[in-house]
């Protein structure tokens, strides 16, 4: 008998398990009670210090990518291939990552909520269904880390706990820290626009931090107003103080700089330039503990082999992803350990797209039912491939873990959780809504969640 936590749940079924639960009241002292999860002491694994999370958004194609399915639509030109038992690989479109199959893993039972671009994406940033009501409130998933990581922050800690970068094309924005302080916002850059403003020169950083001081005097009243009248204000220095503790480092001026020689290896891409900054961002140590990369424009559903679609953004993630690996691994702390060792490395979009034959459009649309995520880093073993889906990559057969369910953002997000030593099953009090903030929901809007890791990717 399936267990009720993982069931899901039709209209008639919730009738069911209201009519069981007033009959069952009598026996409520025999059973456990059902936010057991959420009580429950949990021990977080604590195996990596970073995330890097590259979100494929628009949608990748799961079945032209990492979950291939033949059939008469498949180009001859994908050169597939049997890498290894069970895993056909489109040599065409991902090369350099079909060499590192024993550095990551691919997760082929996730699953999404929702099929829709704004509500996805939103979901892959918070783990959190979006609710109107409570859409500018719930902070991402970035912002919980960052807010973790604020007791251990050092001293020499001047960079912000959370970076986005390139966040410029995503119909849902990038996700702002919500009820959390401003502290804990993402710091957003965009490659294409430059970093010289971030990456100063030595008599610039001079000039600024004279000019700092200065605006520090005229306003001093302001800045100490305790009132909540000046909250706002309050937030805006909280951004003052970041940008200047980071500008007045003199690390900033390496870590947000693309080296040219790194921008032709990672493939001269927006996606490459990402990955170059992020891992400088790993290796600089500095404060910065969540990268956030975003990658489009996936939304194929039209002409989804013409040379410039699925081909060129394969290529792009292919080689700059490859290039992350590569040097993660090759990077060292003094005590010997790769960067790749304490960093997890997730890679997915918001959903798959529609199996089978093309639509009339010689594309595929969007998709809940399927899709395929990427792990690495952090104690993931590689080479692993969990949960199966069908002959066409409709729909998931086997979940490839112990509970019997797909795989959903609340259970990736409760894995960098656990990763990164945090308790997933915390809950803050005291929001504007009023609204308890769980860490993980358990009622997602379909299905109740048990809030564990993804297991086997350790394992």
């Amino acid at each position: 008998m399936s267990n009720l936590l993982d069931t899901l749940l039709t209209r008639r079924e919730a009738f069911k398990v209201g009519a069981s639960a007033v009959s069952a009241y009598w026996f409520l002292p025999l059973l456990k009670p059902t936010n057991v999860y959420a009580q429950s002491k949990v021990q977080p694994r604590g195996s990596a210090r970073f995330v890097i999370f590259i979100m494929l958004e628009g949608g990748q194609s799961h079945v032209d990518s990492w979950d291939l399915k033949e059939g008469k639509w498949t180009p001859e030109n994908f050169d597939i291939r049997e890498i290894e038992p069970g895993v056909k690989w489109p040599m065409k479109l991902y090369p350099q990552l079909s060499r590192q199959r024993d550095r990551f893993s691919l997760v082929r039972s996730m699953e999404a909520w929702d099929s829709v671009h704004f509500r996805a994406q939103y979901y892959v940033q918070s783990a959190h269904m979006m609710n109107p009501a409570l859409q500018k409130e719930l902070p991402p998933v970035g912002s919980v880390v960052a807010y973790e990581f604020a007791n251990r922050r050092q001293p020499t800690d001047t960079l912000p706990g959370y970076v986005a970068i390139n966040v410029t094309s995503s119909q849902a924005g990038l996700l702002g820290s919500g009820f959390l302080p401003a502290t804990y916002n993402p710091f957003h850059i965009d490659t294409t626009t430059g970093m010289a403003a971030i990456a100063m020169d030595d008599p610039s950083r001079k000039k600024l931090l004279r000019r700092w001081e200065l605006l520090k005097n005229f306003d001093e009243r302001l800045r100490n107003d305790p009132s909540l009248a000046a909250k706002a204000y309050r937030d805006y220095h909280n951004y003052y103080e970041g940008a200047i503790s980071m500008m007045s480092d003199t690390r900033a001026s390496q870590v947000f700089q693309v080296d040219p020689a790194d921008h032709d290896r990672y493939g001269k891409t927006l996606v490459g330039d990402g990955c170059i900054l992020a891992r400088n961002l790993v290796e600089a140590d500095a404060g910065t503990h969540f990268v956030f990369v975003n990658f489009g424009y996936w939304d194929f559903h039209s002409r989804i082999y013409n040379e410039g679609n699925q081909y060129k953004l394969s290529k792009d993630i292919d080689t700059a992803l490859s290039s992350l690996l590569d040097d993660l691994v090759g990077r060292k702390r003094k005590d010997g350990r790769s960067l790749l060792d304490e960093t997890v490395v997730a890679c997915f979009g918001e959903f798959g797209r529609t199996p089978g034959e093309l639509n009339p459009m010689k594309g595929r649309d969007h998709y809940q039912y399927a899709l395929t995520g990427l792990f690495a880093g952090g104690g993931i073993k590689g080479g692993r491939v969990i949960g199966k889906t069908d002959e066409i990559g409709a729909k998931v057969i086997e979940s490839g873990w112990n509970i019997k369910r797909s795989i959903y953002m609340e259970d990736v997000a409760t894995t960098i959780y656990s990763a990164l030593g945090f308790d997933w099953t915390k809950v803050i009090d005291g929001t504007p809504s009023g609204r308890s903030f769980h860490y993980i929901e358990p009622f997602a809007s379909k299905q109740m969640i048990r809030s564990q890791e993804i297991s086997p990717l350790f394992v």
